[in-house]
Parts: C-alpha cells; sequence; structure tokens
C-alpha cells in the first residue's frame, strides 16, 4: 500500500529521487507473486509507467480472493434469497450475521438461566454489577471466554431464534476458598461456573484474570489441576 500511495503521489523529482526497483508484479494474501502483465517481472516501473502499475496492482489485489467471495455469496443465498440481500446495506448484513459490536449485558441477563444458584444470591447480584462497569475491551473478552464468540446476539429475537442462553451454575473447583477460585466455563455450551465470591471486587478481579488469560486451566472443556 505505501508504494502505491508513493508512485500515485510522487512527484517526478521525487521519484527521481528514490532508488526504486519495482517490476510489475505484485505479492498476494498467499505469498504468491502475480506478474501483472507478460514477463512482468522483467519490466521496470518507471515514472512514466507507475500510474499502470498502480492500476494494475490495485485490480490484481482487490481480485485475489474473487474465489472465496464467490464462495461465501453461494453459501448466504442459500439461506437468504439473492434479492433479499441487495434490500440489505453491508451494516445491516453485519449486524444480522454478526450480532452488535457493543456487547448490551442487559440484553445478556434477560437470556440468562440459574442451576443450583438463585439469581438474587449476593455474588449473583455482583457478577452482573461487575459485567457493567466493563470497558468495551473487557466485554468482547467477557463473552469469549464465556462462549467463545466475540459478539452476542442481536437482540431478543435472535436470542430466542437460535435458542441461545448463559447458564450460570456453582463453582465445582477443587479450591476450598471461593476468594481464591477462578471462574470456569463450558464455551461449546455458554456455561459459567461461578464462584461464590465475597465481594465484588473479587469477583471483578478473579473474572478479569479468567477474561484475559489465555490458558486452557480457565476452560471447563479442558479441565486442568487447579494447583499448578
Amino acid at each position: 500500500y505505501g508504494t502505491m500511495r508513493f508512485f500515485q503521489e510522487s512527484t517526478s523529482t521525487q521519484f527521481a529521487s528514490q532508488q526504486v526497483f519495482q517490476k510489475f508484479q505484485v505479492p498476494l494474501s498467499d505469498k504468491s507473486t502475480c506478474l501483472l502483465v507478460k514477463d512482468g517481472d522483467k519490466i521496470d516501473v518507471t515514472y512514466d509507467n507507475r500510474e499502470e502499475y498502480v492500476r494494475l496492482a490495485q485490480q490484481a489485489r482487490l481480485n485475489e480472493s474473487k474465489t472465496q467471495l464467490k464462495a461465501i455469496r453461494r453459501g448466504l443465498t442459500e439461506v437468504v434469497p439473492k434479492h433479499l440481500i441487495k434490500l440489505l446495506s453491508w451494516e445491516d448484513l453485519e449486524l444480522r450475521v454478526c450480532g452488535k459490536p457493543k456487547i448490551d449485558f442487559k440484553l445478556l441477563k434477560r437470556h440468562t438461566v440459574y442451576n443450583s444458584v438463585s439469581p438474587t444470591s449476593p455474588h449473583i447480584l455482583y457478577f452482573w454489577e461487575v459485567l457493567e462497569s466493563f470497558n468495551d475491551s473487557d466485554r468482547r473478552a467477557f463473552v469469549r471466554f464465556v462462549w467463545g464468540q466475540d459478539r452476542l446476539p442481536a437482540n431478543d429475537q435472535e436470542f430466542e431464534r437460535t435458542a441461545t442462553r448463559m447458564l450460570i451454575k456453582p463453582y465445582t473447583g477443587n479450591a476450598t476458598d471461593p476468594n481464591e477460585a477462578f471462574p470456569r466455563a463450558d464455551t461449546c455450551f455458554f456455561n459459567l461456573f461461578l464462584p461464590q465470591y465475597s465481594t465484588p471486587e473479587k469477583l471483578r478481579e478473579k473474572l478479569l484474570i479468567a477474561c484475559h488469560f489465555d490458558a486452557d486451566s480457565m476452560n471447563a472443556d479442558n479441565v486442568a489441576n487447579e494447583d499448578n
């Protein structure tokens, strides 16, 4: 990108002041090299032909994923008719496919169920209080930790349509003091095992470590020894 921008914006004097060794070829994302014209690896880019180089290089880069994009489009149109997709802006499509970029914990709370723990227990109330205090980065980290996703379903209807819910269960680890234990998650099932922390400060500390510490021991799908 930097090279093409220089070629586009440089004057003849600026171009001449640089040692330009570029040929009529461009590297692609798969590390291969694309010849932009026949015998492009033998043709130097000069001030006079630089605009043609930029045009061909941009075309090559923009079209290098054409096959993959066609496959994505074919898959989308198997679910949503092509004429309906055309009614959506790219923002609408992103929202429906990926969910909202901002994590809405009030929405998640409406679709949370509890197993052998009361939603009015002090540590559950601390839990929701702490989540609401998270910044955007911590919110995404929490959703990745507990569900393996970056976003939640877009709205109540999407939660219901996809039968998505978070399940909170009592902590089942070996720690005798819950304040020293870390929460665990079954990411495949959107389940959270939450220790009975005594304060919101302790819950926040342990939950943030679990969310940002990339280790199998934090995931109940891969049980590890907590003493290690």
